[in-house]
């Protein structure tokens, strides 16, 4: 398929539609009735073949629901066994970016407003989350070939601006809720991070051992929640840990509004972080008469960040 060099093309706009990613010269995707990170299924473009693609099945799946499967999701017509027609690469290159455009039209749309990159140690781009407005975020990663693939399903998980972290090893590590203060503070000439979506792994947590962390409170609810949930997540690994509320912070405000709120907050930071007391796990109120929960996240935001022992 020369006007879209051996179909590659094709290939990115089938795995989108399969809701897989591109190995090579195959699609690899979830088969028919299986999980979402299912990768039982391969699809190779091949104009010699009768659909124009060959599906192979390594669940063992029966190979006329799998054909049926991949021209459903691709908007091609139900395969018949006995049959004449023959659908070329250009047929299929003609369905895909049809159903792959049906598909966009039923998502909320959003403008980008920015995007955040997330890099290995060497400053390879791994992932990238976008922040839309109205206020969204989606997440997407290279295929390798200048695209981009709309799932970071499989991808190694990293903290937001690893290579910092890597280049500072001995610096005091800021949490932030989102990239967005992270950025903020990391133009204060600190080490800043995050975990996309909140999804602190193994991965996102490792390259904060032996650190002094201070983990920067949104001022409501969730902020609270999230916070702990960071702060539970890095306890044993890091060397200190700091939950941060900071001072005359307006409801539902961050980092970034109380650095705005006053010029002289950016040099005061440090020293309000290091104020904090260091956290840990037994520091949380016990059981209060009336309170029945027992999740120590929840109690934790029910009774408020201060009503430590």
């Amino acid at each position: 398929m020369a006007k879209h060099s051996g179909g590659i093309l094709s290939l990115q706009c089938l795995a989108r539609a399969l809701g897989g990613e591109v190995e090579g010269n195959q699609v690899k995707a979830p088969g028919p009735g299986h999980s979402s990170r299912d990768r039982s299924l391969s699809i190779t473009l091949d104009a010699g073949a009768r659909d124009g693609f060959i599906v192979y099945s390594f669940a063992g799946d029966d190979p006329i629901k799998c054909k049926d499967y991949v021209r459903e999701k691709a908007g091609l017509p139900a395969f018949k066994p006995n049959g004449h027609s023959r659908a070329s690469t250009d047929d299929i290159e003609a369905a895909v970016m049809a159903a792959v455009r049906g598909q966009s039209a039923s998502k909320p749309k959003g403008r980008v407003i920015e995007s955040y990159q997330y890099k290995d140690e060497s400053g390879a781009t791994l992932y990238e989350v976008q922040r839309l407005d109205p206020k969204g975020f989606r997440q997407r990663r290279p295929d390798g070939s200048g695209g981009w693939i709309w799932s970071v399903k499989d991808c190694r998980r990293v903290p937001y601006r690893l290579p910092d972290l890597v280049k500072y090893p001995d610096a005091c590590v800021f949490v932030c809720e989102g990239e967005k203060d992270a950025d903020r503070v990391a133009s204060l000439d600190h080490c800043a991070t995050t975990a996309a979506c909140g999804d602190w792994t193994e991965d996102c947590i490792q390259p904060l051992a032996g650190r002094d962390v201070f983990i920067l409170e949104d001022n409501d609810n969730a902020g609270r929640k999230k916070a702990l949930e960071v702060a539970t997540a890095l306890h044993g690994v890091a060397n200190t840990i700091r939950i941060v509320q900071l001072p005359n912070l307006p409801d539902k405000g961050d980092v970034s509004d109380w650095l705005d709120a006053d010029q002289r907050n950016a040099k005061r930071l440090a020293e309000v972080c290091f104020d904090a007391p260091v956290w840990a796990p037994d520091a949380i109120a016990p059981d209060a008469p009336g309170t029945p929960e027992k999740d120590p996240v929840a109690r934790y935001v029910q009774l408020g960040p201060r009503a430590h022992s």
